[in-house]
Formats: C-alpha cells, sequence, structure tokens
C-alpha cells in the first residue's frame, strides 16, 4: 500500500529509518573517529540525534490535536531544553 499512507504514516515511516541509520554501526566512520581522537564526541553527537529523533517522534503530526497535545508537547520541550543544559555542565 506504499503511495497511499497518509503524510503521517510516511513521516513516521521516515522517522524510523533515519533512527535506524543512525543506530546501524558504521565502523569505517567509528574507526575513523578513533584516529582523529574523536570517537566520544561522535557516541555523543549520536546519542543527541536519537533523542532528538524521539522528540521529533513525540512532538509531529497529533492527530486531532486538542489544547491538552499542545500543553504536554510545551512540557516535553521544555524537559527536553533542561536534559540538554544539564548535560553540557
Amino acid at each position: 500500500m506504499i503511495g497511499k499512507e497518509t503524510p503521517a504514516i510516511k513521516y513516521d515511516r521516515a522517522l524510523t529509518l533515519f533512527q535506524e541509520s543512525v543506530i546501524a554501526p558504521d565502523h569505517k566512520l567509528r574507526g575513523c573517529a578513533h584516529n582523529q581522537g574523536c570517537y566520544d564526541e561522535l557516541m555523543e553527537i549520536r546519542e543527541h540525534v536519537l533523542e532528538y529523533l524521539k522528540t521529533l517522534r513525540e512532538v509531529t503530526h497529533h492527530t486531532n490535536a486538542d489544547e491538552s497535545d499542545e500543553i504536554e508537547t510545551a512540557k516535553l520541550m521544555q524537559a527536553k531544553v533542561m536534559t540538554y543544559e544539564w548535560k553540557a555542565d
């Protein structure tokens, strides 16, 4: 049924594929990171991207969105900002 899905389903599928591409180990890239002395930083960025993808999935394409969805989205975004600021310290 590819091609007949809603935009929300297609977006969710694209997020899933992108998440899989971030999760999949790329040994050549990780080897380059080791050689350049930035492996830990690469893995840290990977974790940030995975968290961001979760946020995109949580806040995108609410169906029949109402005020409570907007409130919960705002709370989630604030929590993500606070978590990021805490990790940065």
